[in-house]
Order: C-alpha cells, then sequence, then structure tokens
C-alpha cells in the first residue's frame, strides 16, 4: 500500500480506531461502537470503505445494507495494516508528507 493511499485511510472517520479494536479479536458491530467511540452511520460507512480495501471482512453473510448479528473481523492484509501503523515511523513519514 502507498503512503497516499495510507494517508487516505488513516483519515477516515475512526478508521484508526476500529482496525486497532479488531487486532485482538472479532467484535460486533455494538461493541466496535463502543471500543472506536464512534457513531453507528459513520462506523457503518468506514466499515465498508475498510472491506472495499480488502482490510476488514464481515463473519457473517449478507448484504451489507443489512444490520445482521455477526463479528467483524481484520482479514490478513488488515492485520499487516494494523501492525504498520504501530511503528512510530510510518507516523512520522504520514505527518510530514501527507497530512
Amino acid at each position: 500500500m502507498s503512503s497516499t493511499d495510507l494517508a487516505f485511510l488513516v483519515s477516515q472517520y475512526r478508521a484508526v480506531e476500529i482496525l486497532d479494536a479488531l487486532t485482538d479479536h472479532p467484535l460486533t458491530f455494538h461493541d466496535l461502537h463502543i471500543e472506536a467511540h464512534a457513531s453507528r452511520r459513520p462506523l457503518a460507512a468506514t466499515l465498508r470503505m475498510l472491506a472495499a480495501h480488502g482490510l476488514v471482512r464481515r463473519t457473517h453473510p449478507g448484504s451489507w445494507d443489512q444490520h445482521r448479528p455477526g463479528r467483524y473481523e481484520l482479514t490478513p492484509h488488515g492485520h499487516a495494516l494494523a501492525d504498520r501503523l504501530s511503528v512510530l515511523d510510518v507516523w512520522v513519514d504520514l505527518y510530514e508528507h501527507h497530512l
């Protein structure tokens, strides 16, 4: 992922908080709402964006337009990105060049 793409992702509403919350284990939408301190509608939009980038998936089938019971989890790519974001130099580069 390019640094420009990374800058876009981390600038999205609560994206970093969502990635961080999902690092250890899958969570329900309600749990994400609480752990990421996110409003429901923007949380849903950010989850869709992260899923479109292959970073998050749902453990239950069905349309993203319908709220169904289940959990959200990081994909292997999402885990790799969360690990990358734990490095201070990555944030320094983002702030110096993109944010």
